[in-house]
């Protein structure tokens, strides 16, 4: 059974009348017993915009990418997946995103997070960044609630 709950936030600045800088979807799936996160990044802008690999295209996490917790509780699940040390971004570390386009993304958070047995209700949140003219822009979504079975 497929369970999907998802939480949409406007990212960037828009005035008036426009529409938002960088749209980012987050949702989670239970897929074969996996929580899956699904991400879709969709640039409404006439310039290009540069999104995280870690987010945008990357399938696996190298770092701690979400803010998973308890719904209940509000206990963070630790994060037990890769953890790879690094120094500064750099512009290798971004996707570029002509204007218009969209991104998607599936990342296995089951890898990555130590999920309790049973279940149990989570919520997910993204706290980071995008590029516009190589400046830091935020780019946040949740928390969005999701049911996990986990075994």
């Amino acid at each position: 059974m497929n369970i999907k709950f998802a939480a949409l936030l406007l990212a960037g600045a828009a005035q008036a009348g426009e529409p938002p800088v960088l749209e980012l979807k987050l949702s989670v799936e239970s897929l074969d017993g996996h929580p899956v996160a699904r991400v879709l990044l969709a640039n409404h802008t006439g310039k290009a915009v540069k999104a995280l690999h870690a987010l945008a295209d990357e399938e696996e996490m190298y770092g701690k990418l979400f803010d998973l917790r308890d719904a209940v509780t509000g206990e963070a699940l630790e994060y037990q997946g890769i953890m790879v040390k690094r120094g500064p971004l750099t512009d290798e570390d971004y996707l570029t995103m002509a204007p218009g386009a969209t991104q998607r993304n599936s990342i296995d958070l089951g890898r990555a997070y130590a999920f309790k047995p049973g279940r149990h209700s989570y919520t997910i949140a993204y706290r980071g960044h995008y590029l516009l003219n190589g400046k830091e822009m935020p780019l946040t979504v949740g928390p969005v609630r999701f049911e996990h079975t986990g075994r």
